[in-house]
């Protein structure tokens, strides 16, 4: 009973911050989600005592450039607040903002209507990513004692990282870590001179001081002209990546880089590099994988893990 009890806290929390996700403060600058990562790769949730401290108002009116939403936003630069219980599972980890944009036409708003909307991606390097984790603990727990906390901004550099062992209590760890982030700023990318090569051209100066005489041939025969040679054919250009995506059970959402492109099963042609993956299915943890595509047919998907299960 009690673990239903926090989940069901958490699911009426996730509600709150996706309605800031819709409507951003216009004085934030900045976005702020959350997820926890136990001994596994992170998924999207929050600690019980962290969202008892963002339920405060009082404690989030002493943030004003901050927003909290789970959607990364299009318009603003994106925060995320990893949990764990274990410092290793941040090894190697590098999250990543995925976010899109789309417009279109309704008959109540002829000038047309935009939407936009995002998730969160995680890669591992130097370590294969573990398997996805059971985040139960931590979130129906709201005195945990231990606890470690990184924070990222968009392009998975770290702005933040804090521990419990050095704070008093897990609502100033969390302020901290947030003051970090407002604190922040972003490196600015600077030009870096470079030598670039210069083609050259080297040409006959050697004028002679009189004009040379006149050659004289013994035949009068002119020059044949030089036979054409055929321009060979040009190979066609390979075709792009297609993949043919499936799950068990079917009908998950897929997302490729962010962006939602149909259910399972399913095939779509993708062009060749490095590409994200994500399946989504209510009930079940989300799938992830991160894959490098070249020409031709490649096979990608999952047997879900059931997390709820419905009892008659």
């Amino acid at each position: 009973m009690k673990c239903w009890l926090a989940l069901a806290l958490l699911v009426g929390f996730a509600g709150f911050l996706c309605g800031q996700t819709s409507a951003p403060s216009g004085s934030c600058g900045k976005n702020v989600s959350f997820a926890v990562a136990e001994g596994g790769q992170p998924v999207p949730a929050i600690p019980k005592f962290a969202a008892k401290w963002l339920d405060g108002k009082g404690h989030r009116e002493h943030y004003p450039s901050l927003c909290f939403s789970q959607i990364p936003s299009s318009t603003l630069a994106n925060f995320i607040v990893v949990f764990s219980t274990t410092e290793n599972s941040f090894e190697g980890l590098k999250p990543s903002a995925q976010t899109y944009t789309s417009a279109g036409q309704s008959k109540d708003t002829p000038g047309g209507v935009s939407s936009y909307g995002g998730t969160w991606s995680y890669a591992y390097s130097g370590v294969a990513a573990p398997a996805t984790t059971d985040t139960l603990d931590l979130k129906r727990d709201d005195k945990p004692k231990s606890v470690d906390i990184r924070a990222f901004d968009q392009t998975g550099r770290v702005i933040s990282r804090r521990s419990l062992a050095s704070f008093s209590s897990r609502d100033k760890l969390l302020e901290q870590v947030l003051t970090d982030i407002v604190n922040d700023s972003a490196p600015v990318a600077r030009g870096k001179p470079f030598a670039a090569p210069l083609s050259v051209y080297y040409v006959n100066c050697n004028v002679p001081d009189q004009p040379p005489e006149p050659m004289t041939t013994a035949s009068s025969t002119p020059p044949s002209a030089p036979t054409p040679t055929a321009t060979p054919n040009k190979p066609p250009p390979p075709p792009d990546p297609e993949l043919e995506v499936w799950s068990s059970p079917a009908g998950a959402d897929i997302f490729v880089d962010g962006a939602f492109v149909g259910k399972t099963p399913y095939t779509l042609v993708v062009p060749p590099g490095e590409h994200t993956i994500n399946l989504r299915k209510r009930d079940f943890a989300i799938w992830q994988r991160k894959i490098t595509v070249v020409p031709g047919k490649r096979k990608v998907g999952a047997n879900l893990e059931q997390k709820v299960l419905t009892l008659d």
